[in-house]
């Protein structure tokens, strides 16, 4: 395996694991000890998926700009997030 087929993988890997910690964060179906941090993952994870999609993009095209599409919807995911606790919650 080279290093742009490993890209790829890893670039769909990372907003999986994310939106499974995140899945997990809103059901509390685990217990974690780190409360919040599944909403702040993806601006730490979602970035290097994107630069490793963008690596891997003359190999895969197809697979890399669905690693793109992904990491770039997950990376806006905390500002949603942020955004509707403050208009719903209002503080």
């Amino acid at each position: 395996m080279n290093f742009k087929k490993a890209a790829v993988i890893f670039s769909f890997a990372f907003p999986i694991i994310t939106s499974i910690l995140i899945i997990n964060f809103l059901t509390g179906i685990i217990a974690m000890p780190w409360q919040g941090m599944p909403v702040l993952c993806p601006l730490l994870f979602s970035p290097i998926g994107i630069m490793l999609a963008l690596a891997s993009i003359k190999t895969s095209k197809r697979w890399a700009i669905w690693g793109i599409i992904l990491n770039s919807v997950l990376f806006l995911f905390p500002f949603f997030w942020f955004i509707g606790g403050t208009l719903l919650s209002g503080v």
